[in-house]
């Protein structure tokens, strides 16, 4: 993003109607994107398969370059970091030590990241430019009796994190012991405690620090339109207006009611939702939307649509990464 387009950008998100987290972007640029490259990376959900990671990470330097991956390619996790696979300390460990090397390196949270970033009160905080009666609490319908962790916390949790530290539904067991903690299914506040002991700070702070979407643009030839990409770890909503949605995917605003899954507070639609057509927003601005997420692959170019998840988090399967401006697909193995 230039310094300009920022200065734009913050003068947008200022002059905003805080209450209908309205978006006056239909007169001025939709995409803001954060770097302009001649190749773009885009990883698969990760899952806490470590090994499965640094295979597929061998490959693309194979693939790409060691030094020309570290240093002139914008490479974008997709989110979905922990749960299922036997090692999420690891795998996070090894992100943030990558995260180091990486100029270009960019890292989206996905439902699981987020459900456990909310079970650790690693929840971003709000900007201050927006306001608003939800809490992470009320995020929670009242009808909801059972099927979550039931504990009252200061500061209260998202709903997310409850389903996330107290049902199956996330298989967050094996996260937890990865960082050695047992106890999983007791939904006990003691084991809420030994995890968040458990937990490295600099675990938490990754978490926190993820971002909810991530613009780039892959310039191959100066003398063509760059290759203008979108990746959120689900999708967006065909429902509304793309503008709304990228303004508070940018500011990980949680309570905006442009993220909420068919008006429901408790899941955003950009980390769990199940579209997986391209928005025609995007479409128009020919803009590729990529995500993770779906347990399968989608290259679709026509509509500018890429989906790389076809491990969905099994241990053992191969881990895939799509390479632009080529549409390429590498594997882990």
């Amino acid at each position: 993003m230039s310094h300009l387009d920022l200065l734009v950008f913050l003068a947008i998100v200022s002059a905003s109607n805080v209450e209908g987290f309205s978006c006056p972007l239909s007169n001025t640029k939709m995409l803001f994107p954060s770097c302009s490259v001649k190749k773009v990376v885009c990883v698969s959900d990760l899952h806490g398969n470590l090994p499965e990671a640094r295979a597929l990470w061998a490959k693309l330097e194979q693939r790409i370059g060691a030094q020309e991956l570290r240093n002139n390619t914008a490479v974008v996790f997709l989110g979905d970091f922990c749960d299922r696979g036997p090692n999420t300390n690891g795998v996070l460990d090894w992100l943030i030590a990558l995260k180091k090397e990486l100029k270009y390196g960019f890292f989206l949270a996905g439902n699981h990241d987020f459900g456990m970033q909310s079970f650790l009160g690693c929840v971003p905080p709000t900007p201050s430019q927006f306001t608003s009666d939800l809490s992470l609490d009320s995020t929670k319908k009242e009808a909801y009796v059972s099927g979550f962790w039931p504990h009252n916390v200061p500061g209260g949790m998202h709903y997310q994190g409850r389903r996330w530290g107290g049902t199956s539904i996330y298989e967050a067991e094996q996260t937890f012991a990865s960082y050695g903690v047992s106890g999983f299914d007791s939904n006990g506040l003691e084991v809420r405690d030994a995890f968040l002991a458990a937990v490295p700070d600099a675990h938490k702070q990754f978490l926190s620090d993820l971002s909810w979407v991530v613009e780039v643009e892959c310039r191959e030839d100066e003398a063509k339109d760059p290759t203008k990409i979108v990746c959120v770890h689900a999708g967006l909503s065909l429902d509304k207006d793309v503008a709304s949605q990228l303004e508070a995917l940018r500011a990980r605003e949680w309570r905006s009611p442009a993220l909420h899954e068919q008006g429901d507070a408790g899941r955003i639609e950009a980390f769990s939702g199940r579209g997986v057509l391209n928005h025609p927003d995007l479409i128009q601005n020919k803009a590729v939307l990529v995500s993770g997420h779906h347990g399968k692959c989608l290259v679709d170019r026509e509509n500018l649509r890429a989906i790389v998840d076809e491990n969905g988090g099994f241990t053992g399967m191969p881990l895939q990464a799509i390479v632009f401006p080529e549409w390429e697909l590498v594997y882990s193995h």
